[in-house]
């Protein structure tokens, strides 16, 4: 309230000594020989002019104020810059032309002050509905951008929420498909039952140490891909092949972790995958700036996509502000070329 309050009593001054200036200006074009004496006492006059000068600012900024609840600029621009102009324009003339109607009939019916000196007058009153007009819309300007800035952080706030939430899960089948196998092999082969749960083990542990970072280390990420992969293959066994063929430049590079997880997931879950009709994903170096992981196309036939998957990269590589995924399509192959960054 203090600042604002503050605010307030600065520009009630600056504006009075505007219109004492204005007074003075027009006092200086009236000629040697000219007389006047209002019908009111001279402290009456000088209220009802500061009046006027103040009621025409201060009208306009609340206006403005009560548009930014009402129309704000981020939402109808169009319609606030009409609204806005139109009161500008509508509220000036009133308060002015109020002024000149009272004044009218207090001197009788007539206007004593000489043509130029009320040309003054007038342009020095357009010349303030000017600068307050400027003024206002430098205040909807900052308005606007603050409600941009926040928009921005609400949007970015939401993506990491989402992202989060994926990051808490590695998809819940996943798990619970790999401790039935887990089970499994804990009767049948004790020896692949151990490495199997130590591979199931870092592989949740990766998706908790990564939860609060937005990049990570493509060679970090092979390493968890290749846990994540083998626990699919104790189940699938030759049904799944994955080659990965990346040199250790871009080892060194980064992108959003959990990215290639999605993508193999989405692989296997769109796709027919048999010891007769394998699933073969290849994740390669395409050159210095991009990763691809392509399978070839089997694809089921009743499962309704959601792309939620994909969508996610997506909104975490915007959260970065860099480039998306790039997704290619032919007869034989699904391709998604994915951008990996230098930076961390």
């Amino acid at each position: 309230m203090k600042p604002s309050f503050l605010k307030i009593a600065g520009r009630v001054i600056l504006v009075s000594l505007y219109a004492y200036t204005v007074a003075k200006l027009v006092k200086f074009t009236l000629p040697e020989d000219f007389a006047f004496s209002p019908p009111l006492p001279k402290w009456a006059l000088a209220i009802l002019y500061l009046t006027v000068f103040n009621l025409n600012t201060e009208g306009n900024f609340l206006f403005n104020r009560f548009l930014n609840s009402k129309l704000p600029w981020s939402y109808f621009p169009k319609k606030r810059l009409l609204v806005q102009s139109s009161f500008v324009l509508g509220w000036s003339l009133l308060t002015i032309g109020t002024f000149f109607t009272v004044w009218f009939f207090i001197l009788g019916g007539y206007l004593v002050y000489p043509p130029f000196s009320i040309t003054v007058y007038i342009s020095s009153v357009m010349l303030l509905v000017f600068v307050v007009g400027i003024s206002v819309a430098i205040d909807s300007s900052r308005q606007w951008r603050t409600t941009q800035l926040e928009m921005e952080r609400l949007e970015k706030e939401k993506l990491k929420s989402d992202y989060r939430a994926l990051q808490n899960q590695v998809n819940p089948h996943f798990l619970f498909n790999s401790l039935n196998v887990l089970i499994s092999e804990i009767k049948h082969d004790p020896e692949t039952a151990e490495t199997f749960t130590r591979r199931l083990s870092q592989v949740y542990r990766y998706v908790l140490q990564s939860k609060n970072h937005d990049l990570v280390s493509l060679k970090e990420e092979v390493e968890f891909v290749r846990s994540y992969v083998y626990l699919h293959k104790v189940r699938m066994g030759s049904a799944l092949e994955v080659s990965i063929d990346i040199d250790s430049d871009s080892l060194e590079k980064h992108l959003p972790p959990l990215t290639l997880q999605i993508l193999i997931e989405n692989a296997i879950k769109h796709n027919v995958v048999t010891e007769e009709d394998p699933l073969h994903i290849t994740i390669k170096a395409s050159d210095r700036h991009t990763l691809l992981v392509k399978n070839n196309l089997n694809p089921k036939q009743s499962l309704d996509s959601t792309k939620t998957g994909l969508s996610n990269i997506r909104a975490r590589y915007g959260l970065l502000r860099k480039d998306g995924l790039k997704i290619e399509k032919n007869a034989t192959e699904y391709m998604v070329f994915v951008p990996i960054l230098d930076e961390q």
